[in-house]
Order: structure tokens, then C-alpha cells, then sequence
């Protein structure tokens, strides 16, 4: 008699420590799985808005399509409860607007670069988010662009040209000059 009342007494409290932790877990495996749910939503939305804007031709040219863009994105950033995702995406995203109006000093050229650049580092960023690891580091050329865009985007236009004068003296060495052969008429 006395080792059933000992074993509940014991068992009593144990079995309710077991019950509260069993109850801690669940409800914190259900908070991680919403959160991991509410942040694949918003990693879609964000690609979402990357896609539609190459895709679309979106170039972002009038303040109230870059402010749109940047609104429409940062919606879905905010999502994100790591403050070093946030702040990454953010910078992205800020990127992307930033090039767009400086475009008319540069060139659309140096545009798409940035935005290309830019684009690379959220899906990099949200890719390890989704899969639960550490953020990549950034580029270089993201690093040098985010510090200072005017200059990344100059050198970045100037590449371009030299480039294509560089196709051009290519495809103008590979094509024979048309020869006329000519007799008396």
C-alpha cells in the first residue's frame, strides 16, 4: 500500500513535468513550422516580383514603379524574423531601385547588371534561408556595388562597351568582305 501511494506521489508530478514538456515542444515545433510556412510564402512572393519584373520588361523607370516595386517587395522581407535576412534582402532589393535611378547616367547596360547582380544575391539568400542554413557571404561585386553604386555601375558600363566592340571586331574578322568578280560587259 504505502509503495502505490509513494510511486503516485511520484508519479504525480513526473508525469505532469512529462505532460508540460510534451506540451512545450508541440507548441513550439507548431510556431517553427508556421513561421518556416509564413516565410516560404513570402520567398515566393519576393521571386515573384524579381520574375515579373525581367519578365514583364518592368524596368522600373518612374519614381512611383520603383517605390511600388520597392513596397511590393519589402512586404515580403518583413516576413523573414532573422534581422541579417532582413537586412540582406533589404539591401537587394534597395540595390535594385537604386540602379534603376541612376540608369540614366549609366546605361541601361549597367542597369541590368546591378539588377542581375542583386537578384543572384536574394535567391542565394533565400535558398539558405529555406534550407535552414548560414547565409552566404556576399559577393564582391554585390560588396562594391552596395558601397558604392555609381562607380560599380561606370566600370560596369564601360565593360559592356568594350565588349561588344570586341564582338564587333570579331564578327567583322570572321566574315570574308564580299568580292566582286567582274569581267567587261
Amino acid at each position: 500500500m504505502s509503495e502505490a501511494i509513494i510511486g503516485g506521489l511520484i508519479g504525480g508530478p513526473l508525469g505532469a513535468v512529462i505532460a508540460l514538456l510534451g506540451n512545450y515542444f508541440v507548441i513550439r515545433d507548431t510556431r517553427w513550422g508556421r513561421e518556416a510556412a509564413e516565410e516560404q510564402k513570402a520567398a515566393v512572393t519576393l521571386l515573384g516580383h524579381l520574375r515579373r519584373m525581367r519578365a514583364e520588361g518592368r524596368s522600373l523607370t518612374g519614381w512611383y514603379e520603383q517605390e511600388q516595386f520597392s513596397e511590393d517587395c519589402m512586404t515580403s522581407v518583413f516576413a523573414f524574423r532573422d534581422r541579417r535576412v532582413r537586412m540582406r534582402l533589404t539591401a537587394s532589393v534597395q540595390l535594385i531601385t537604386r540602379a534603376a535611378m541612376a540608369r540614366h547616367a549609366h546605361g541601361d547596360e549597367a542597369r541590368l547588371a546591378v539588377t542581375h547582380l542583386a537578384a543572384h544575391d536574394i535567391r542565394e539568400c533565400l535558398e539558405a534561408r529555406l534550407d535552414r542554413k548560414r547565409l552566404p557571404k556576399p559577393d564582391d561585386e554585390w560588396t562594391q556595388a552596395n558601397n558604392d553604386l555609381h562607380a560599380f555601375m561606370a566600370r560596369a558600363q564601360v565593360e559592356m562597351e568594350e565588349a561588344l566592340l570586341a564582338l564587333e571586331v570579331e564578327q567583322e574578322a570572321a566574315d570574308p568582305p564580299d568580292v566582286q568578280f567582274g569581267g567587261a560587259s
